[in-house]
């Protein structure tokens, strides 16, 4: 939770400046949304015993992680090939 929060703050704060690190920021704070939405849903669905949806979430998790390794990624390649420019 404290992440969520100082990423949030850090993202509200650049707003008006220059990007510096925020396609990745934005990459973290997606995943850590649905993260713990699916981990919340996923205790909910174990209290009222739906054993079918377990594969399900588990598989969109993984799928989650999977886009915010793509945002860092593209923030890589933003630093990496962009290193005479400052964006």
């Amino acid at each position: 939770m404290p992440l969520i929060v100082y990423s949030s703050m850090h993202l509200y704060n650049s707003l008006g400046e220059k990007p510096v690190f925020y396609v990745a920021n934005i990459g973290l704070l997606f995943y850590l949304f649905t993260s713990t939405f699916i981990f919340l849903l996923f205790k909910l669905i174990d209290v009222f015993k739906m054993e079918e949806f377990n594969s399900t979430m588990i598989n969109t998790n993984i799928i989650l992680q999977y886009i915010k390794f793509g945002f860092f990624f593209y923030q890589w390649k933003l630093i990496f090939f962009n290193k005479n420019e400052q964006y």
